[in-house]
């Protein structure tokens, strides 16, 4: 039979380190939750490299009011390759998981790009390994804060 690879990964609970893969076609924040979901954790610090077929960001600009904003969403067809992803994972205000993930990538032509990653819009080409690191005793939830415009993670001591 044929050794077809799944998305995968494993706890190393003694260190408080998940590592994982993920496999061709999957997204790769939505393939990330899902791995990082069957740990039950409340935290965790994000590092990832590997491929993509499209990449789909956004980055900082003036916003209309004089404000920080994002640009509009910036899609480059691939083949991508990840050279860092690194972001946070923690909750939101309803408790789902949610995560913030910053991307810096190369496309074919060797122009490097990036920012700030957007779910559902980045599927895995080849491959994407990554690593989180736990934090076993921190809670991390994202909440958007008016006076800020923007959804921040605040960190505090838990169980």
């Amino acid at each position: 039979m044929g050794n077809k690879r799944t998305n995968h990964s494993v706890y190393d609970r003694e260190n408080g380190v998940i590592f994982g893969s993920l496999t061709g076609g999957t997204d790769l924040m939505e393939g990330i939750i899902a791995e990082y979901a069957k740990y039950n954790v409340a935290s965790g610090m994000l590092t990832g490299i590997g491929s993509l077929s499209r990449a789909t960001y956004v980055y900082g600009v003036d916003g209309p009011d004089g404000r920080p904003g994002y640009s509009d969403p910036v899609t480059v067809d691939g083949p991508i390759e990840i050279l860092n992803a690194t972001g946070f994972l923690c909750r939101n205000d309803e408790q789902a998981i949610d995560m913030h993930l910053h991307g810096l990538f190369v496309n074919k032509q060797g122009q490097v790009f990036g920012g700030h990653v957007l779910p559902g819009k980045n599927p895995v080409l080849i491959t994407v390994e990554f690593t989180i690191k736990v934090g076993s005793s921190v809670e991390a939830v994202r909440s958007f804060h008016p006076e800020l415009g923007f959804s921040v993670i605040t960190f505090k001591q838990g169980g």
